[in-house]
């Protein structure tokens, strides 16, 4: 099976010097390492780019998004058996792609597959265990910010977070790839919600290790992550949810929505999460085109089963 490594650097710096590095030491070594850039600005990205010799470098003049900058990746690269994404701020353990390779392998019905993502300054604290969704369509990291526990196994989740994750090539074309509009932030959501609904879940790799600085270069709980991320959640929602689940679902979308609003108010963030939820309802109209676009066939009662229905996160 050939596989294809693709990283999306912006101002990246010396991380995506750190993540090729892991890179290079993998048990199992792609076939092929592209690092699409982002129109980085930083004199550090600049003189790290110009350095690499083990990765073809395909510079953007302007930024995709990270949805956008992988699929100009695939658009150039032969087409490989599995795509695999990996940001500059994860950084693998040795045997992390050996891993996804032989989960891939081992489970040819599944169309994605998603690592353990550890903090990255402690071990035992896990970052990520593949993506969850709630039926109000607000969707998070499984495990986020949880110890690391002994019973935590290889199993279905509803979506990979594309900071470490394999996708099956035929596939991810097949369903068009990321979702360009989103810019950044649960375009990984979407893709693994449209193979959810296509027919092909997501597996959790337990041994699929990377650790993971998170929002590195964006910042966590910056302006702008919640700009993007609160505007996205809602789009995704009207995109891909299933019309009987969306008539059901709506009223306690609508009231998640406006809890969120109240509180990221009051922390100070009115401004970016106000205007995600204003230009959010502006993308409504388009949001309804595109699901004419998903493929379903996948019954809405399956679709119920595989969404978080706690009333705690």
């Amino acid at each position: 099976m050939s596989v294809a490594v693709i990283i999306v650097n912006y101002n990246s710096g010396a991380l995506l010097d750190r993540c090729l590095q892991s890179l290079l030491a993998q048990t199992f070594c792609a076939d092929e390492l592209v690092v699409v850039d982002n129109a980085s600005t930083d004199a550090e990205s600049q003189s790290i780019l110009d350095a690499i010799t083990t990765a073809t470098v395909i510079k953007s003049e302007t930024n995709l998004g990270y949805g956008g900058a992988i699929n100009l990746a695939v658009r150039k690269i032969d087409s490989p058996d599995y795509i695999v994404c990996l940001n500059p701020d994860a950084f693998p353990e040795p045997d992390w792609l050996e891993a996804l390779v032989n989960a891939a392998d081992s489970h040819p019905d599944y169309g994605s597959f998603a690592s353990l993502m550890l903090r990255e300054d402690d071990t035992s604290v896990v970052d990520g265990a593949g993506d969850e969704l709630h039926f109000t369509g607000i969707p998070w990291r499984r495990f986020h910010q949880r110890k690391l526990h002994d019973n935590l196994q290889t199993e279905p989740v509803f979506s990979a977070c594309a900071g470490a994750a394999l996708y099956r090539t035929v596939l991810f074309n097949q369903l068009g790839g990321f979702d360009d509009g989103y810019f950044m932030y649960v375009e990984d959501i979407d893709l693994g919600f449209r193979l959810q609904l296509a027919g092909y879940p997501c597996l959790f790799v337990r041994d699929a290790i990377v650790h993971h600085i998170g929002s590195a270069v964006t910042g966590e709980g910056s302006d702008f992550s919640v700009y993007f991320g609160h505007r996205n959640l809602v789009y995704c929602y009207f995109k891909n949810m299933p019309l009987l689940l969306l008539l059901t679902t709506l009223p306690f979308h609508v009231l998640a929505n406006l809890v969120t609003l109240i509180v990221l108010a009051v922390k100070g963030r009115g401004g970016a999460i106000g205007k995600a939820k204003l230009d959010a309802l502006k993308k409504l109209p388009s949001a309804i085109r595109a699901r004419n676009n998903v493929s379903r066939k996948v019954s809405s009662r399956d679709i119920w089963k595989l969404l978080n229905k706690s009333l705690m996160r």
